[in-house]
């Protein structure tokens, strides 16, 4: 679960540069979000035909990162567009039916990204795909996730109130504990300085101030 958090928290963090993307994908090469499959590549290569992590499929990750930023600070137009079941490859209508453009409006970044993508690989499409099991009895179902950022999805899914947003630094985070506001000891430290700061600022001028008057009047009656 560690690990799963960690790569979660290094994808919604993650900035826009191709770099930066390139850079996480050597660490995290199993949280790319989707079985994105070529054919044609594979008929090619003789290999699989994956395509992950390519420069490419930048656009499309990006998009994945605004949903989970999203998702992340619980945004309810977010949540009513679906993007959740995006996230955990639930809904890959943006992939089964391009040329469809029912709930375009609502989910247009990936329909335009995943479009982008289609211009440079035509025969682009999503192999493995989760698996949703109702469980007679015990009321509930069972997910069975592709990959590891979809495993990362679910758990947080499962434990909502870990994602937050450091409240000094503004940096997306998973807490340990429900009352936790800040990212690490270095921001809830350095907000604790600045809050002693500001009252020494503030009462210890005022006392200052006092303790000179009183110096100057006891001075004045001499």
């Amino acid at each position: 679960m560690e690990l799963l958090y960690s790569g979660l928290e290094r994808i919604v963090n993650v900035g826009n540069s191709l770099s930066q993307y390139l850079e996480l994908a050597k660490t995290y090469e199993s949280f790319w979000p989707l079985d994105t499959i070529d054919p044609d590549i594979g008929f090619k290569t003789q290999q699989s035909g994956l395509i992950r992590w390519v420069p490419a499929a930048h656009g499309v990750f990006l998009v994945f990162r605004n949903y989970l930023r999203r998702v992340w600070v619980s945004d309810r137009e977010s949540l009513e567009n679906g993007h959740l079941d995006i996230l955990l490859g639930l809904d890959l209508n943006f992939a089964d039916r391009p040329e469809r453009e029912f709930w375009f409006y609502k989910q247009r970044e990936i329909n335009e990204a995943w479009a982008n993508l289609r211009e440079l690989h035509p025969l682009i499409g999503v192999g493995t795909r989760p698996i949703v099991t109702p469980i007679w009895g015990a009321g509930s179902f069972f997910y069975d996730p592709v990959n590891d950022f979809q495993r990362a999805i679910y758990q947080l899914f499962q434990e909502s109130w870990r994602a937050k947003v450091c409240s000094r630094c503004s940096k997306y985070f998973i807490a340990e504990k429900p009352a936790t506001i800040y990212c690490s000891t270095n921001c809830s430290e350095a907000v604790t300085a600045e809050r002693s700061l500001e009252w020494w600022n503030r009462v210890g001028a005022k006392r200052r101030a006092d303790r000179r008057r009183k110096e100057n009047k006891k001075e004045g009656v001499r």
